[in-house]
């Protein structure tokens, strides 16, 4: 059988209905979305008791986690709010394997002043080379904590295809 699952995010509830939901509309795995109208998972609130507590409710319900969300903007322009979305994908990737899962999805980011949209700095060198940075922290910050830092990409955000060369 064929797993199928949904990112929580698009169930904005507490948990137990979150749950409820998603086994109702017939999924049989989740990407966590950290937002519950009862569990208080913000930035600085994550601790291993809230992260057994949700990873337990999902379980209960058949319901495996198989990711975490940390979508942030991992390249924002002002360096005291990149710091600070850094450390908030750390605080997950310490607490991913509490939640029941090694693994951590990240968005690389934009230089425009809209997490959504295109800037030409995302296309060149030094966007690179500045998301290869951050990149290669989480990942090895992931390895010391038994987490898997994962990207995903988005067409209008840096490190997107145009900047694949062939061998």
């Amino acid at each position: 059988m064929i797993s199928v699952g949904i990112f929580t995010g698009y169930y904005p509830y507490t948990l137990a209905e979150t749950i409820e939901r998603a086994k109702k509309d017939g999924m049989s795995c989740v990407q966590l979305d950290l937002e519950f109208k009862d569990v208080d998972l913000s930035r600085g609130q994550i601790t291993k008791e809230k992260a057994h507590q949700v990873r337990d409710a999902f379980r209960d319900a058949n319901l495996p986690i198989i990711a975490i969300s940390a979508y942030t903007n991992l390249v924002h322009k002002d360096p005291a709010v990149r710091q600070a979305n850094i450390n908030w994908v750390k605080e997950i990737l310490a607490h991913a394997r509490d939640f029941g899962t090694p693994y951590v999805v990240s968005e690389t980011g934009t230089y425009h002043d809209d997490d959504w949209l295109y800037d030409p700095k995302n296309s060149t060198e030094e966007a690179y080379q500045e998301f290869k940075a951050v990149a290669e922290d989480l990942a090895k910050f992931a390895y010391e904590h038994d987490a898997v830092f994962l990207i995903e990409n988005y067409v209008t955000q840096t490190s997107h295809t145009d900047w694949c060369a062939e061998p």
